[in-house]
């Protein structure tokens, strides 16, 4: 397994289970900050415990276990995790419990919600913080409503993705990111939110062994692999070792490149 814990002040690459569960012992917010790269372990626990611990939600919590196991077991499918999602979108008003369920899905079945065609996208508290609300109108909307972070708020709205082969792998959400806006004539913005209003699919299991990182500090703008957005505080050392534990999985890192370069390939792709 592959994730990063994208914690001010406690920032790592987790290649371990057991240690990414025992953070979450230690410190239950890490599992908020965290973005499963590459998941499929086996079921533990003590995630669900961890998770119950921060908002509660026991029948959602439960009601994702056991789906999980039946996902497993064969018995369930993905029109099931689908129904899940949605039914958890409707009756949570906590937008922990929409990112720990799709940490969920990812970390043991491989999948999160991008895989099942869906993504959440809520406004962004920094511009709700300063006054800046938004109505989203982003793809086809199956569920609209207002989710809390701590004592925000926000806009939230769950939406069916397009279906096109340009796929763009996002590491730097777990299937849930915010909208892009502005604060006066300050861009707040999301790499993968400007992906996909520009029609493009995202996933988070890579379907090419070529990799592209799309990052900030990138000068370069070809393209040679599958796009892949990353942390935008995934920089340095936690970069070259990301790359190096990527290549353990058999995946190798071909270019970087920022969001113009990024955005050109796929506007040039078929």
């Amino acid at each position: 397994m592959l994730a990063y814990i994208d914690y001010p002040g406690s920032r790592e690459i987790v290649t371990n289970s057991l240690e990414l569960i025992n953070r979450y012992r230690s410190f239950p917010g890490a599992l908020l900050s965290t973005i499963v790269m590459i998941g499929g372990v086996d079921v533990n626990e003590d995630y669900f415990k961890v998770w119950a611990s921060l908002t509660g939600n026991r029948q959602l919590i439960e009601d994702t276990y056991g789906e999980i196991w039946s996902y497993i077991k064969g018995v369930a499918n993905d029109k099931d995790l689908i129904s899940l999602v949605m039914r958890i979108y409707e009756k949570s008003g906590e937008l922990i419990d929409l990112v720990a369920l799709s940490n969920a899905l990812k970390l043991f079945l491989g999948l999160n919600i991008y895989d099942l065609g869906l993504a959440v996208i809520y406004e962004n508290p920094l511009m709700v913080l300063n006054g800046v609300r938004m109505e989203l109108r982003t793809g086809r909307a199956l569920l609209t409503r207002r989710h809390r972070v701590e004592d925000i708020e926000l806009n939230t709205v769950l939406v069916l993705q397009p279906e096109t082969n340009r796929q763009v792998v996002d590491w730097g959400n777990p299937g849930v990111l915010p909208a892009s806006g502005t604060i006066g004539d300050e861009a707040v913005s999301d790499p993968a939110f400007t992906i996909l209003t520009s029609g493009i699919k995202l996933i988070s299991k890579p379907t090419s062994t070529k990799l592209t990182l799309l990052t900030q500090s990138a000068q370069t703008g070809g393209c040679d692999g599958q796009l892949v957005v990353l942390p935008l505080t995934l920089t340095g050392g936690l970069m070259s070792k990301l790359q190096g534990e990527l290549m353990n999985h058999g995946l190798t890192v071909t270019m970087r490149v920022n969001l113009t370069g990024a955005l050109e390939c796929l506007t040039n792709s078929p």
